[in-house]
């Protein structure tokens, strides 16, 4: 009897575990039913225009360089085209800025129906272009490139203003002047080339800056009083440059030492109000009667 009731204790506890791990499950299963599956965004997709090609500025655009590819609804860049008979319907355009393969062919990017590529395409409103002659040297070994940021120097020799001949006291070169003209211009275009995409460096003999109305009348003025060179600006530098005139007094080793100093004096001087006496208030009392008497002051030792 003993022995029955052991086997038939084991039985059910075995058929106990079996149950409450099965409704363990089954309870698993129910909550797992009852939460929704995610549901997965729908995504719109049309067509967008692109490049197959890399289109340099002056290009005309032909079909052959694009191509229409699945572009999401939600994300289509502001000036895109859906489809290459958009782009051409009103006539051929001309690429004004680069474009690589597989980007967006972007309104912005290109000129109007049936339009040029001119340079006034590439200009901020109510700016202007001058052309600056370069070689080697002035144009900073040909790594000048469009869309870099310049000083434009100007170097002259000065011996015929009188302030700085007179205090040079003939001393060889100490009458060369350089000062910058305009800071901060951007370079658009270095030759006759505009691509800003050019990175490898580029000798070329003339580069087209964009100034201002101020600046294009500095630089055409100081063309004809002495040698135009560029100073290539960093990247990340965003202050104004430095004004003032250096000499070679600067370096100090030239007699012609305080050249800048001595004109600033004399500018001073020359501007300077003449100075007005100073007055003394005299009290003299004579019985009753108060006068004032105005006098001039003396320096005290």
């Amino acid at each position: 009897m003993i022995g029955i009731a052991a086997v038939f204790g084991a039985i059910s506890i075995f058929a106990a575990d079996f149950w409450v791990k099965s409704q363990a499950r089954t309870d698993a299963e129910e909550k797992t039913a009852a939460i929704p599956a995610p549901v997965s965004p729908k995504v719109e997709f049309k067509t967008i225009v692109v490049a197959n090609t890399p289109l340099r500025y002056g290009m005309e655009l032909d079909r052959a360089q694009l191509s229409e590819i699945p572009w999401s609804e939600e994300s289509v860049p502001q000036g895109a085209f859906t489809t290459i008979n958009a782009l051409l319907a009103e006539g051929s355009r001309v690429v004004l800025s680069p474009i690589e393969i597989n980007e967006p062919v972007l309104l912005s990017k290109l000129s109007g129906p049936n339009g040029r590529a001119t340079l006034s395409n590439m200009m901020t409103p109510g700016m202007r272009a001058v052309t600056i002659r370069t070689d080697e040297i002035a144009g900073v070994g040909g790594f000048v490139t469009p869309g870099d940021r310049v000083d434009v120097v100007l170097t002259r020799d000065a011996g015929e203003i009188q302030e700085v001949a007179k205090n040079a006291q003939g001393a060889a070169g100490s009458t060369v002047t350089s000062e910058i003209v305009v800071a901060d211009a951007k370079v658009l275009t270095v030759g006759q080339g505009a691509d800003e995409r050019q990175t490898t460096p580029q000798i070329a003999n003339s580069v087209t800056i964009e100034v201002t109305t101020d600046g294009a009348q500095k630089v055409a003025l100081a063309r004809t009083v002495g040698t135009l060179s560029l100073s290539l600006r960093s990247s990340a530098d965003g202050g104004a440059a430095k004004d003032g005139v250096t000499t070679i007094s600067s370096f100090g080793g030239s007699v012609a030492s305080g050249v800048q100093a001595a004109a600033g004096a004399l500018f001073t001087a020359a501007t300077k109000e003449p100075e007005k006496p100073k007055f003394k208030t005299i009290i003299v009392t004579r019985g009753t009667q108060v006068e004032e008497y105005q006098v001039p002051a003396r320096d005290q030792p």
